[in-house]
């Protein structure tokens, strides 16, 4: 008789537990049962510019007709339908800001049933993120003598898809041609000498949608000409000091296209160093350009003079015959120092005047010695 009446009480206890239940959940129950189409399945969100696209599989269900997505808060909506030979559903969403947006996304079946909403969140980009990024920028620009120019680039930024040049041909066309984001070098054939060229970088962002487009921006300078130096000859004030470490300490090394060798002064030879070329020919020239030696601690070179003659050059301390220079500049430091003329230069022999140093001594040092135009 015990063990009936607790068999009672259980089932008492447990029809009061099902029935709390049921009023916990009784806001969810639909008179008669309610049929929930299929919701959204494997829902993705992929950012665009000024725009999100959103992707889901195809409902299985053939009684799923169409799909509502909202967003801002339920205020923007859009119908979705679809074919029977697509395995997936993308809608662009546009005209959005450069803000967080979230989606929701509902099933409708034939007989008006609402499956269960599925939401996913993205931000797409826009002028913000355009203007946070950094172009790439090129590092040399030259060009042969059968015009053909070779643009070579510093390391890829942040987000970089492509670069495209945009140059002047030598038929007066202008021509476009894209750089892809791991190539350093591009060429452009039939350039025309002395004309700036263009660039811009393209971006994209993770699993971005849309590649966008920095400004143009216009070249410092034209495609550099380095003049040929094969017949070349070169001297020095003094002569030279020969380095230990096989870096050689000739002159002539200056143009023998290895920037692990070059010249140094002779020790203990007064200043200033002379470093005197005959380039066998007349030449148009625009700058020249000193490669100091990789070790900092050899760039010894401070303030320099340049002069360009018809007339032989010796490699002595200039004097008054030789004219003023065509150009004065001041080393501050770099793997390469341009020293460009004010104005277009020609003759056959050229002086490179170091008159004095930056470590209080006399010497000076550097490995390649060019000249250019452009």
């Amino acid at each position: 008789m015990k063990r009936y009446f607790i068999c009672i009480i259980t089932a008492f206890l447990a029809l009061s537990a099902c029935k709390e239940m049921d009023g916990e959940y009784k806001d969810f129950v639909v008179a008669n049962g309610y049929t929930y189409p299929q919701k959204a399945d494997s829902l993705k969100i992929y950012p665009g510019y000024n725009r999100l696209r959103l992707k889901w599989q195809k409902p299985k269900s053939p009684t799923v007709k169409y799909a509502m997505v909202y967003w801002n808060n339920y205020e923007d909506s859009l119908r979705v339908e679809w074919n029977q030979n697509q395995d997936s559903i993308y809608v662009n969403i546009a005209e959005l800001e450069e803000t967080s947006y979230t989606f929701y996304i509902k099933n409708f079946d034939m007989d008006g049933n609402i499956s269960l909403p599925v939401d996913i969140t993205g931000t797409p980009y826009g002028e913000g993120y355009l203007t946070s990024l950094t172009d790439r920028s090129y590092t040399q620009a030259e060009r042969d003598v059968n015009f053909l120019g070779t643009i070579k680039w510093g390391a890829m930024t942040t987000d970089l898809a492509y670069t495209e040049v945009r140059y002047v041909a030598n038929d007066g066309t202008k021509k476009v041609k894209k750089l892809k984001f791991d190539e350093e070098l591009i060429t452009l054939p039939n350039i025309i000498a002395g004309e700036l060229f263009e660039y811009r970088s393209f971006f994209v962002p993770p699993n971005g949608i849309d590649t966008i487009a920095g400004e143009w921006k216009i070249s410092d300078e034209s495609f550099i000409y380095k003049l040929p130096r094969a017949q070349w000859s070169a001297s020095a004030r003094n002569g030279n000091h020969s380095w230990g470490d096989g870096g050689g300490g000739q002159p002539e090394l200056l143009l023998d296209g290895n920037l692990a060798t070059g010249w140094h002064s002779t020790v203990g030879a007064p200043l200033p160093q002379v470093i005197a070329t005959d380039m066998k020919v007349r030449n148009e020239m625009e700058g020249i350009i000193i490669y100091p030696p990789a070790q900092t601690n050899w760039r010894y070179m401070n303030n320099i003079e340049v002069y360009v003659s018809d007339t032989p050059l010796p490699a002595e301390e200039p004097n008054s015959s030789w004219g003023e220079p065509v150009a004065k500049a001041s080393y501050s430091g770099g793997d390469s120092f341009n020293i460009k003329f004010s104005s277009p230069v020609t003759g056959q022999y050229m002086a490179v005047v170091f008159i004095n140093s930056t470590s209080g001594n006399t010497y000076i040092s550097f490995m390649e010695l060019e000249a250019y135009s452009y």
